[in-house]
């Protein structure tokens, strides 16, 4: 594991991909994204994916200064186009609208298709619960993707399909659902994979449906699959993949999963709900403290480390790797390398370095 400067790499990551053509503002917006995502310890959707959307430029599937335009618009939802841009700047642009109109019509829902990988849900609906607002969003990979058995099932059928759901507390952090609709998200495999480590029995299994324990046995011919949330209650996590896959690739115009589909991409649904149209914001937020409080007063189980509310594992990691570093896989490490001795831009790279 290499010990890096989340804010070195942040620039270095930015001006890397301002070299690969990205212009300077999705390529700063893109590169913090992937660095929060780490920070979070949310490793499986942050600076992993850095070399692979230098590699979808370079094979033009994310289109470098995309438009983004606003389709069939009412006053309370609307569908967004991203024009196969880098996701993260049309679902931040999606969240946006939505807010601004359920600021007038209360609830507001907008769709977005034709986006690249968007990352981490949860950085949207943080949006809406920051402007005291419930936020929830969810994804599709746009028909592709399939990497999850459908429960009583062994062949990869649907993608990871995940929600996110986030609304105030009051301070912080705020309260911030992030999940897959299957047991685990496919980042946190390719993690594995590339540290050497073996699966969670329950995470995956092989071709012929036995419990796979090497990263290998779902990734390489014949490949397994991940397994729906829920383990032997696991169809409920695969009803609500479908139903996740169905309102964002259906309501969106893009697609939901089936064989043809074939340019990898996510397509949203994103809701903003004003709080103070049902009763006072502080009102609310005493609520979900009463709540919390209620729920914190628990025992703690054997071997706990205590009961934690979404949201405040993520923002205790933040803290700690702010005044650490972060620490990035060496497979990781080499593949951004690699895109950055490409250009010439290595030296950017090894200052992020904490020695």
């Amino acid at each position: 594991m290499i010990q890096i400067d989340p804010q070195k790499m942040s620039r270095a990551l930015a001006a890397l991909f301002v070299r690969y053509g990205a212009n300077p503002n999705e390529a700063e917006e893109v590169a913090v994204h992937l660095t929060e995502c780490n920070l979070q310890g949310h490793d499986s959707h942050g600076l992993i994916r850095a070399a692979w959307y230098i590699e979808k430029i370079e094979k033009k599937e994310i289109v470098c200064s995309a438009p983004i335009t606003v389709e069939k618009e009412t006053q309370s939802s609307a569908v967004v186009n991203g024009h196969w841009g880098f996701g993260q700047p049309i679902c931040r642009h999606a969240m946006e609208v939505a807010i601004e109109m359920a600021q007038k019509s209360v609830v507001a829902c907008v769709a977005v298709r034709n986006a690249n990988h968007v990352g981490r849900l949860g950085a949207y609906t943080a949006m809406a619960s920051a402007r005291g607002m419930v936020g929830i969003g969810m994804a599709n990979l746009h028909g592709t993707s399939h990497c999850v058995a459908p429960f009583g099932g062994i062949d990869r059928k649907l993608p990871t399909n995940p929600i996110s759901i986030a609304f105030p507390r009051s301070g912080t952090p705020h309260f911030l659902l992030d999940m897959t609709s299957s047991i685990v998200a496919e980042g946190k495999l390719k993690i594995r994979l590339n540290r050497g480590e073996a699966l969670q029995e329950d995470w995956a299994i092989d071709h012929e449906g036995r419990p796979a324990s090497d990263p290998r046995q779902f990734y390489d011919e014949p490949k397994g699959a991940i397994l729906p949330l829920g383990g032997s209650v696991g169809y409920k996590g695969f009803a609500l993949s479908l139903a996740i896959d169905a309102l964002s690739g259906a309501l969106s115009g893009a697609q939901c999963s089936n064989p043809k589909a074939k340019r990898h991409g996510n397509a949203c649904l994103f809701l903003a709900i004003r709080i103070d149209a049902f009763l006072p914001l502080t009102d609310f937020e005493e609520r979900i403290d009463e709540l919390v409080s209620h729920v914190k007063a628990s025992r703690p189980a054997p071997a706990s480390e205590g009961i934690q509310i979404p949201g405040e594992p993520e923002f205790y990691r933040r803290r700690a790797h702010l005044a650490e570093g972060i620490q990035l896989e060496e497979t990781t490490w080499k593949q951004l390398m690699a895109k950055a001795q490409a250009v010439g831009a290595e030296s950017d790279f090894e200052q992020c370095i904490q020695r």
